[in-house]
């Protein structure tokens, strides 16, 4: 069933159309219009405005260093993830099926060198979601390490979950 679905991201009221899918008592939405993506794209400006900066990770510091660029097969992996999560009511970077982010991101054909795996969850913008993951030591060092060069992002929701929004993010660096 397609439901309209007014969010507000990052400040700005959406509609979203999306697909409703029902199983049991959970409703998870699957963004089917450009929506999900403008808040995916919006984690990776953010993400490389967090980059131009010099930074503790924890006791770790991190210089500046390169943008990243966005890969589609990543962003996959990070909606796969996301929406696996929401429609279960999990929060966790191992998969219900004990999968890790390496084998989730190869199982997209992604061909990766490196990579790392940010996720968050009840944030209700890319903001949020950002703050979470710099204030985390891990995360931010991910988000900071110099030798990924791609990511992708996505956003998947659950209304009647613990959270509600689901946020992961994935880092690679092809081979």
């Amino acid at each position: 069933m397609r439901w309209l679905v007014s969010l507000m991201l990052f400040g700005l009221a959406v509609a979203v159309q999306a697909d409703v899918l029902s199983t049991g008592t959970a409703q998870t939405f699957y963004y089917t219009d450009e929506s999900g993506q403008v808040a995916a794209k919006r984690i990776l400006d953010l993400t490389n405005q967090a980059r131009a900066t010099p930074r503790y990770c924890g006791t770790t510091a991190f210089n500046a260093t390169h943008p990243l660029r966005w890969n589609d097969f990543l962003a996959e992996a990070a909606r796969l993830h996301a929406d696996d999560m929401a429609r279960n009511g999990y929060f966790d970077h191992r998969g219900l099926d004990g999968s890790k982010s390496r084998e989730r991101i190869k199982r997209t054909g992604y061909k990766s060198r490196d990579s790392g795996e940010n996720i968050a969850a009840g944030q209700k913008n890319a903001e949020e979601a950002m703050e979470v993951w710099i204030a985390s030591e891990g995360h931010c060092a991910n988000l900071m390490e110099p030798a990924f060069t791609e990511m992708g992002a996505a956003v998947a929701a659950n209304s009647r979950s613990e959270w509600g929004l689901y946020w992961t993010q994935e880092f690679g660096t092809p081979r």
